[in-house]
């Protein structure tokens, strides 16, 4: 007797990948050879010790269990069953998450996969950072890679895209994504990591993850990587290392309280913005706009920061942030005006005019995956093709919408984006099941 157990978000390599979102698989008998007709199986969670660990429910939900029965045909007819990864037991390592049928007591069949989750930086393992670092120098190669696409993205005449107006964090929602799927090309086992700015992280900043400048200003700000060290030979713009020093001390975080500035801010803090989207938006100015310049160097303005590897770590955490304001508020209903809205923060001046606010609304296509070349859009030639399409699933499509990024778990019914972060559950708002 054998079980097949087949998940939606398999890859061409019959990898398959799972997040805190539910989805719908099927068992069958592959093999009925000594069964009974129906057969009961038992589908269990079978990691590693240590490893990613997954749940089970007979329909979408947020409460699922470590097992589940299940009565499968003589004939080989599938049998459908949810499965998410079990909430804050992500993977470290393809593989170390399964499931394991069992029938009389007897394994009859066994899927291994990845519960792959985002993680903050400081909580990675070893193998874990030096994989991402290595597909993230990969992807520079020494200035000759399709990194510098990424940082041609975020410049000075792209600024009205993605800054000062309501699709600021949905667009970088878009652009992190896009970057997570390139570093998946290479090493199919990374996530992007985020970068908790309002906690420290010394070891994000020693030599063998991001680094640190010479200790002595007068030395440059040029960060000098040992050798081996995948950032070594790290360029953008034909010649440019990473530069970076902090106006703090790395041994605590960016400073939360300085008079008269604002200031890097709390989760918590971040969190009492408000309850609505206009209110929330203010986190751009802090502590969005204040974790960037807790540095010196390119990472500190907007049409140079994105040079920095660490500017996509920083806005991980932006857009966890906003990813834990969306489930502690249940702000996933695109239509609902307190989970997305054009409305100007209370108390901030509103930006310059951009015609009919495009870019920004919520059935509007985002630059530069659209490909658009007219004004107001960027005029110059986009530095991003259409969106990459993940192999274990199509969202958010070639040209995605602002509209696209909002229920990025699939809470309400949208196709699931396929990414999580290792603080945030996936929970299903009263009455909604399926």
């Amino acid at each position: 007797m054998r079980v097949e157990i087949e998940l939606p978000t398999t890859d061409s390599n019959n990898r398959a990948f799972l997040t805190w979102a539910p989805v719908k698989a099927t068992a069958r008998l592959a093999d009925s050879t000594g069964a009974s007709n129906p057969t009961g199986v038992t589908l269990q969670n079978a990691g590693q010790a240590g490893g990613g660990r997954v749940v089970f429910d007979t329909q979408r939900s947020d409460a699922g269990n470590s097992e589940l029965q299940l009565d499968l045909p003589i004939n080989g007819s599938k049998v459908e069953f949810w499965v998410a990864g079990e909430f804050q037991h992500p993977s470290s390592d393809y593989g170390d998450a399964a499931i394991e049928a069992f029938a009389s007591g007897a394994s009859v069949g066994r899927r291994e996969l990845m519960v792959r989750i985002r993680k903050d930086a400081t909580a990675l393992s070893a193998a874990e950072r030096d994989r991402f670092l290595l597909a993230i120098g990969k992807l520079n190669d020494a200035g000759q890679g399709p990194f510098q696409a990424f940082r041609d993205t975020h410049v000075d005449k792209s600024r009205s895209e993605a800054h000062g107006r309501p699709a600021f964090p949905p667009w970088h929602r878009a652009y992190l994504l896009d970057l997570e799927r390139e570093l998946q090309k290479i090493d199919f086992r990374v996530t992007l990591p985020y970068w908790r700015f309002d906690r420290p992280a010394p070891t994000l900043f020693a030599m063998d993850f991001l680094g640190m400048p010479p200790p002595q200003r007068a030395q440059g700000d040029v960060i000098h990587f040992p050798h081996g060290h995948a950032l070594e030979f790290w360029k953008t713009d034909g010649n440019d290392p990473i530069e970076r020093r902090p106006r703090y001390a790395i041994s605590g975080a960016p400073p939360q309280q300085v008079q008269g500035q604002d200031n890097v801010i709390s989760q918590q803090a971040t969190m009492a913005l408000g309850a609505t989207y206009p209110e929330f938006r203010w986190m751009e100015i802090a502590p969005h706009g204040s974790a960037h310049t807790s540095f010196d160097g390119p990472i500190n303005s907007v049409p140079t920061a994105a040079k920095d590897p660490l500017f996509f770590m920083l806005h991980a955490n932006v857009d966890r942030l906003w990813a834990f304001w969306q489930w502690l508020n249940h702000r996933t209903d695109p239509n609902d005006a307190a989970s997305f809205s054009l409305a100007v923060p209370p108390g901030q001046q509103p930006p310059p005019p951009r015609p009919g606010n495009i870019g920004h609304n919520l059935t509007d296509t985002m630059w530069p995956w659209n490909g658009s070349i007219t004004p107001p859009r960027p005029t110059f030639t986009p530095p991003r093709g259409p969106f990459p399409q993940s192999p274990i699933g199509s969202p958010p499509g070639a040209q995605p919408i602002v509209r696209d990024m909002i229920d990025y778990q699939g809470v309400r019914g949208a196709d699931a984006l396929g990414f999580d972060y290792d603080d945030v559950p996936f929970e299903l708002p009263a009455g909604v099941v399926a």
